[in-house]
């Protein structure tokens, strides 16, 4: 099932309650709050407020864009912050980031990290019922088809989804 919404960081400079207002007006039913600005990572009380308010506004939780990096230790948050952020939120999802490197820049070694940090990850937020979605993005292994694919083979976990978006420009 396909629900209008957005992703908050495309109104960083708004605060949460005018993004969710804004989507009440345009007709959306969704939002994906971004832990880089609007739900920063391990703020238990912030995601749990904002998670209350896009409820009682009737709109859903759609994802928690996490920005994290998968494979990545340099300034990456820490994934127990990001899944206790999206259990407060009440997200189904998390969206994540595989790794930082294109997929014809990563070595086997780069790509065994990332495929290691997925499956654990994947993991930690599957019994908390919340699932971890790579992000398809440049710049990450999921850059293409061919590596996305081939990358979901490999981490072999069920609690690992995709997350598509047109590239930009396309």
């Amino acid at each position: 099932m396909i629900r209008p919404g957005l992703v908050s960081i495309s109104f960083r400079v708004l605060e949460p309650a005018a993004i969710i207002d804004l989507c009440v007006r345009g007709g959306l039913a969704a939002v994906e709050w971004g832990g880089d600005v609007h739900v920063p990572h391990g703020d238990v009380a912030v995601a749990r407020r904002v998670g209350e308010a896009t409820r009682a506004a009737g709109l859903a939780v759609a994802a928690y864009g996490s920005y994290y990096r998968a494979g990545e230790t340099d300034d990456n948050p820490d994934f127990a912050a990001v899944l206790a952020s999206a259990q407060a939120l009440g997200a189904p999802l998390i969206r994540v980031w595989a790794g930082k490197r294109g997929s014809a820049q990563a070595d086997g070694e780069y790509r065994a990290r990332v495929v290691a940090d997925l499956r654990r990850i994947a993991g930690l937020a599957g019994p908390a019922g919340v699932a971890v979605a790579c992000e398809f993005h440049g710049g990450t292994l999921t850059d293409t088809n061919e590596s996305a694919l081939a990358l979901y083979h490999e981490v072999a976990h069920p609690n690992l989804l995709a997350y598509w978006q047109p590239p930009v420009g396309l």
